[in-house]
């Protein structure tokens, strides 16, 4: 587990979670990901963070088949490259998905390293925590003088499993970060294709004062960017699921994060 901090000079910011874009597969989808790429360029407090399956790497002996990619895996990671060398400057970091990691068990070796590297962001291994300062008043050039920040933190992992055929399994396996790192603001997983949001409340005893500290936690399944029709999820009778990512907003100025879909 890798932990990170980036900072945000503005009154709000946003962090995009970007997954199972699955490039290779005929049934990527890149004109709807390349929306929501062209909204980060344009948007100057907008970031990005990669949470697996970005390529698909079918091999002979993979569920997914090799008969429905349509490039080999050179090709996936130069597509990949020139989508996201537009933003490379706004992508905070990126982790392994299941895919990547069929590389490992055969070669030893993840094919997202290199994509990382020619874009000059942070490989991060399977799963990562970000700490998100937002500096929402006024600017203080003094050192260590921030003005006023809001400091968010997200556990981010592509996760396992299914999670069966419905949307509360899938989202059960998002709750399950929680008993890895039990303090986070979100919790993003992936893997499952399923876009949704769930708040929570968690509650942390502190000595100091003696009290209860109630802390409001959301739940993110980061969705995908792979169609339904003639693709894998319809050969195995998987539900339909709504493209995309989620966009989290967060506040600078007071304690505010919420997402929209």
């Amino acid at each position: 587990m890798k932990c990170i901090k980036h900072k945000i000079e503005c009154s709000h910011a946003y962090l995009l979670p970007i997954s199972d874009l699955h490039i290779g597969d005929k049934n990527f989808d890149k004109k709807k990901l390349r929306g929501y790429l062209d909204w980060v360029k344009k948007t100057k407090n907008a970031r990005v963070f990669l949470n697996g399956d970005i390529l698909n790497v079918a091999t002979k002996d993979s569920v997914s088949s090799t008969f429905d990619q349509n490039m080999d895996l050179a090709t996936q990671i130069d597509v990949a490259l020139a989508l996201l060398k537009p933003i490379k400057g706004k992508i905070i970091g990126c982790i392994s998905g299941n895919h990547e990691q069929r590389m490992e068990g055969y070669a030893g070796y993840n094919p997202l390293i290199p994509l990382c590297a020619s874009l000059g962001i942070p490989f991060l291994g399977y799963s990562a925590i970000v700490a998100m300062k937002i500096v929402g008043g006024k600017f203080k050039r003094e050192k260590h003088a921030d003005g006023d920040s809001q400091t968010y933190t997200f556990y981010c992992h592509h996760t396992t499993g299914g999670g069966g055929h419905t949307v509360g399994g899938k989202m059960n396996r998002v709750e399950l970060l929680k008993k890895l790192v039990d303090n986070c603001d979100v919790y993003i997983g992936s893997h499952n294709h399923q876009l949704g949001v769930m708040p929570v409340e968690s509650r942390h005893y502190q000595e100091r004062g003696n009290k209860i500290i109630v802390q409001r936690q959301l739940l993110i399944d980061s969705g995908s960017f792979l169609s339904w029709d003639g693709g894998y999820a319809e050969k195995m009778q998987l539900p339909p699921a709504k493209l995309g990512a989620v966009r989290i907003r967060m506040d600078g100025t007071k304690r505010d994060i919420h997402c929209d879909l």
